[in-house]
Formats: structure tokens, C-alpha cells, sequence
């Protein structure tokens, strides 16, 4: 199968993937809820590389965003999402040579936390004046504080994901068969 046929047809389930595991899988939190997603893309970003992860992240958290009815993040969470994928996979394609164990580590834990400084940085400056602008979810507050007070969960979102990332990546990265679908 050619490497672009290869990556569309991966890109196409690992997103598939994504949407279903985020809209479907909720655990409640204070503000919000946890969802598997970024496990998702940090595995995918970690297995199949950089390009796969930013589709994944992107297309899929977007798209789950949508159908939950949280349309007002979803440009933020394409973007957000989108970069956690690829930063996960550029660190790790980096680091990966030299030590096997801080790159699973470091990757998912550096873009399980620019996840969470991404949706800060939405919270508090653009998403305030956003939905006052289009006048839309009213329901919904943004701000600093508000954005102040979903910071931790955003880095419990990402620590726990990275966490569980790392469990199933060492495994899979080893295993033959996966190895041998890297884009």
C-alpha cells in the first residue's frame, strides 16, 4: 500500500476513533468532563507519527465538540488538539533514539500540557469576547477565572491522559506487527 493511501486510510480511523472515544467515553468532572480522546492522539502521534497525531487530534476533538453541542470550541479545539498530536509526535520522533523511556514520558506529558495552556489561553482571552460578539451560549461563561478555575482539570485531562498513554504505548510500540504500519 503506498505511504499516501496508507496515511488516509490511518488518519481516517484514528479520527473515527477520537470522535467516538470523546463523545461516547465521559467521566464528570468538576467543570467538564474526561474523556479518552487524548489517549488517542497521543497514541496515535507515538505510533504513526506527527502528521497522523495533528489529524487525529484535530479532526476528531472538533468534530466531537460539534456533535456535543460545544460548537463554540471547536475552531479553538481543532487548533489545540491539532498541535497537542503534533507536538506529541515531534518530541517524541526527536527523542526517540536516544532514550526510549523519557520520550514516551516527555512527549505526552509536554503535549498533555499545552492542551491544557492552549484551552486556558482560549478561555480567558478569545472565547469571552467571542460568544458576547456572536451573541451565542449564554451558558456558557469564559473569562479568567473561569479559565483559572478549568486549568486544573485541563492538566488532570492531560496528565491522566499521558498516564494512560504510556501504559498502552510501550506495548504497542514494540509489538511487530504495529511496528511494521508506521507511516
Amino acid at each position: 500500500m503506498k505511504n499516501n493511501v496508507k496515511f488516509w486510510v490511518f488518519s481516517g480511523v484514528i479520527i473515527a476513533l477520537v470522535f467516538v472515544l470523546t463523545f461516547t467515553v465521559k467521566i464528570p468532572l468538576p467543570t467538564g468532563y474526561f474523556n479518552v480522546g487524548d489517549v488517542i492522539i497521543m497514541l496515535s502521534s507515538i505510533l504513526f507519527g506527527k502528521s497522523i497525531g495533528f489529524m487525529s487530534g484535530s479532526f476528531g476533538s472538533a468534530l466531537a465538540d460539534i456533535a456535543s453541542g460545544y460548537t463554540i470550541y471547536a475552531p479553538f479545539t481543532f487548533v489545540i488538539k491539532g498541535l497537542e498530536g503534533f507536538i506529541c509526535g515531534l518530541i517524541f520522533e526527536k527523542l526517540e533514539r536516544k532514550k526510549k523511556w523519557a520520550s514516551f514520558i516527555i512527549s505526552t506529558m509536554l503535549s498533555g500540557i499545552f492542551m491544557a495552556l492552549g484551552y486556558f489561553l482560549s478561555e480567558a482571552c478569545v472565547l469571552k469576547y467571542l460568544s458576547s460578539a456572536l451573541n451565542i451560549n449564554r451558558d456558557l461563561q469564559f473569562g479568567l477565572k473561569v479559565a483559572l478555575a478549568n486549568l486544573p482539570f485541563n492538566l488532570l485531562q492531560g496528565t491522566l491522559s499521558a498516564i494512560i498513554s504510556i501504559i498502552l504505548a510501550v506495548p504497542l510500540y514494540n509489538n511487530k506487527f504495529i511496528g511494521k504500519m508506521k507511516i
